[in-house]
């Protein structure tokens, strides 16, 4: 029986779940990044999973177009696990209707709790569209949650090699649940990150196309040795280095097809870069267990 799981990832916490998942169902770790440069992704696996963090409490944009690539064998067992900082929100929900459209059913959708890696506002209502920092996790809290979410992954796995279906571990917020009913994330939620990451023109695209304008806020600081770090370990390859007569080395320009999984801030070594302007000071993170070069051969 062969068995393919393909993932994504920015800080490594989806890349280390997959390879724990890939192991314990003796399968193969696939990148989706790489994938992406096919026309068409075929695959012939009897099961194939995918592997991808939570963003703003659904998919991200780069699963929907691996999704909208993908032709599986009749009869293939097709499940999800998504790794969250916060809540797994309607990932699996958003994702099995997506694969319903295509013609597909998602069987099974599970969430893995990791360190949280993103940004959290400002507890102020005048800096709120000013001061987004990265949210640091203790320590002892972070072995916590890696040694717990070890522990889901060989649940998962059990659970996979039994075929199981019907399970959609969603968020039970009721309040996220009606906003997406109502359809405010398209609305309100878009417009507040958009602000956020100072696109002030704002979009008319969708809230998940339009995220990828939010590279706005990137910059790379007087920190910057010019490395390309940025560059390799981008999986939309969206960082490229340019030369710049400010400096004697190639400095990291933004293309705007960010996904926002933040890998070129988390794993650049000088933490040279910044999004927004109270980054700086905010401690970097990243699976303990990834390294860059596991991050760099995962990209395109």
């Amino acid at each position: 029986m062969s068995r393919e799981i393909y993932a994504f990832s920015g800080t490594g916490n989806s890349l280390a779940v997959a390879r724990d998942l890939a192991e314990r169902l003796d399968g193969e770790v696939l990148s989706i990044p790489a994938m992406l440069r096919r026309e068409i992704v075929r695959t012939e696996a009897d099961v194939l999973g995918l592997v991808f963090p939570v963003y703003h409490k659904s998919i991200p944009l780069i699963i929907k177009r691996f999704v909208e690539k993908l032709e599986s064998a009749d009869g293939a067992y097709l499940f999800a696990v998504y790794t969250y900082g916060d809540t797994p929100g309607l990932a699996a929900d958003h994702l099995a209707r997506l694969i319903r459209y295509h013609g597909r059913e998602l069987a099974a959708g599970f969430g893995v709790h990791m360190p949280y890696n993103y940004l959290t506002p400002s507890p102020t209502l005048r800096g709120f569209f000013r001061s987004f920092n990265l949210r640091e996790i203790p320590l002892d809290k972070q072995e916590t949650l890696l040694a717990e979410a070890s522990e889901k992954v060989e649940t998962i796995a059990a659970s996979i090699l039994a075929r199981e279906s019907g399970t959609f571990e969603t968020t039970s917020d009721v309040l996220t649940r009606l906003a997406d009913h109502l359809g405010l994330p398209e609305t309100l939620g878009k417009w507040v990150w958009l602000k956020v990451a100072g696109v002030d023109e704002g979009s008319d695209l969708p809230f998940m196309e339009s995220r990828q304008l939010m590279d706005q806020a990137f910059r790379a600081d007087n920190n910057c040795n010019g490395c390309g770090i940025c560059a390799r370990i981008c999986p939309v390859a969206n960082v490229e280095m340019v030369a710049d007569a400010g400096n004697q080395h190639a400095v990291p320009v933004w293309q705007h097809r960010c996904e926002q999984c933040f890998a070129c801030l988390q794993w650049c070594p000088q933490e040279a870069i910044q999004f927004g302007s109270e980054t700086a000071s905010g401690k970097r993170y990243h699976h303990p267990d990834v390294t860059v070069k596991d991050m760099v051969d995962l990209a395109p």
